[in-house]
């Protein structure tokens, strides 16, 4: 049990060294090594210590973790040759030990980042495992986007498109895109060989220098493939779900219903439905920039089939606020807010209670996250990929019998977090959430109504006697009848050279 993390603690004496050699060097190249720690009372790390922590924090304590990473960025364009090739590369090893990590699936060995970049003007084309959000949302401070958050392991892919966005020259900057292509590795242990598609595109409207811009923009993503012996023949063929070319362009690109109801590659379920587990959001946002804040609102529709497109299961969405301080911290001052975020997470409308009756042009009971042939719906090892507020059952006090994964999937969350600087060094963040949670429409928890309060409390400071060293300490809590209650908290220490 032990062995990973002793290989860990050989690889990090290797760094302290090479560190040493690197800051004599040129090269961009950054090392980072941690240690830390987890403990609760109820033996459940609490929500908001593990959420959009990219899959890595330990779910049960007390709990040990060692963190070793090394990372090449981009090099600064150079004005006298801006459309070289740059490239960049980086990765983390986790190491958690905890009495029960392997039992509940949960590795203890992770690499949460293995990626590695090359760009060519605006374009860039990776490959691996990314720390990456889709949607339009305050990153820094979020609960999490509908689509993919923080909150999972990041899942394997290559990808190609302009992550920033371009200016359409004949518009004069006033209007800019952006946009990504994925294909990806879905290697989970309930499934084999299945697969992810993942496209985005955004327009900005407003020059980048505008003190006002909106965003519109649409994210896809779709489950595709696999082959699992849990599968029934009437919604997989001998137990394995199409990968045929034909059927990924039309079914999964496209997103048509397939012009067979079934034949020897899908059965009735794919031609009645879609080929593959499809979801995405519909996002807008308002940036407004002043000499000393700028503001950003902004709006997630969720869509998991033509209902959600059509908007039949509006309020359903994410909606946020967020502030920034763009004041630099005046000398002396004891408290500086840098950053504040209000969010409301619904999604309790689902485009309605029944799935589908004669007057309905919609399907209805859209049933978040879910999904028949993927019995794990939109996780990837056991964590929610996108917003945390919809648990997988495996973390909730009493699923109740529930047939799906996630058995509380009709959520009503509302949620503030903050960032301040104190006393001119500490850095201090905290994250609050309050959600009602019921059980999925036709479901045994349907008429059930969990309430849940979690919070956390997270303070790091830069030690003066260590260069480029911080210590960190969070304090969190639960409190409700979705998880177990309790109190924790984590203590860390982190080097980067």
């Amino acid at each position: 049990m032990l062995r990973p993390l002793r290989s860990l603690s050989y690889l990090a004496g290797f760094l302290l060294i090479a560190g040493r050699v690197e800051a004599q060097s040129v090269t961009p190249v950054r090392f980072s090594a941690e240690v830390g720690a987890y403990a609760s009372s109820s033996g459940q790390t609490p929500f908001w210590l593990r959420s959009n922590q990219w899959g890595s924090i330990p779910f049960q304590s007390p709990a040990g973790t060692l963190r070793l990473g090394i990372s090449r960025a981009y090099q600064p364009v150079d004005s006298l040759r801006r459309h070289r090739v740059r490239w960049l590369f980086g990765a983390e090893v986790v190491g958690n030990l905890n009495r029960d990590q392997a039992v509940r699936g949960r590795q203890q060995f992770l690499i949460p980042e293995a990626v590695a970049a090359v760009r060519w003007r605006s374009v860039e084309l990776w490959v691996g495992r990314r720390r990456q959000i889709t949607g339009l949302v305050d990153t820094l401070l979020s609960s999490g986007s509908f689509d993919v958050s923080g909150n999972a392991l990041p899942i394997p892919k290559i990808e190609i498109g302009f992550p920033n966005y371009v200016p359409l020259p004949f518009l004069d900057d006033a209007v800019a895109i952006k946009g990504t292509f994925a294909h990806g590795l879905f290697n989970v242990p309930y499934i084999q060989h299945a697969f992810l598609h993942q496209k985005t595109l955004y327009l900005r409207f407003g020059r980048s220098r505008s003190a006002v811009q909106g965003q519109i923009g649409i994210n896809h993503q779709v489950q595709w493939a696999g082959e699992a012996d849990y599968l029934p023949y009437n919604i997989a063929v001998n137990g394995k779900l199409t990968s045929n070319f034909h059927d990924y362009l039309t079914g999964v690109v496209l997103g048509k219903i397939p012009d067979d109801y079934q034949n020897d590659r899908f059965t009735n379920f794919d031609g009645a439905n879609r080929i593959g587990n499809h979801l995405g959001s519909l996002d807008f946002a308002l940036t407004l920039t002043r000499r000393s804040s700028s503001w950003l609102l902004y709006h997630q529709h969720p869509y998991e089939d033509a209902s959600g497109t059509a908007w039949r299961n509006f309020p359903d969405g994410l909606y946020g606020l967020s502030w920034q301080n763009r004041s630099a911290p005046v000398t002396g001052e004891w408290w500086h807010w840098r950053r504040v975020v209000g969010e409301v997470f619904a999604a309790t409308n689902q485009s309605g209670p029944i799935f589908k009756s004669p007057t309905q042009t919609f399907t209805g009971a859209d049933n978040y996250y879910n999904h028949s042939q993927y019995i794990e719906g939109w996780s990837y090892f056991g964590q929610t990929i996108g917003t945390p507020f919809i648990v997988p059952g495996p973390d909730v006090t009493n699923a109740n019998g529930s047939y799906f994964y996630f058995p509380y999937n009709r959520v009503m969350a509302y949620y503030t977090a903050f960032d301040a600087l104190a006393g001119g060094r500490a850095a201090v963040q905290g994250r609050f959430s309050f959600s009602q949670n019921q059980g999925y429409y036709g479901g045994p928890n349907a008429d059930r109504r969990l309430n849940q309060f979690s919070g956390m409390v997270r303070v790091s400071v830069p030690l003066r006697s260590l260069t480029n060293t911080v210590l960190t300490g969070a304090v969190a809590v639960d409190a409700g009848d979705l998880l177990n209650q309790g109190v924790g908290g984590s203590v860390s220490l982190r080097r980067i050279w």
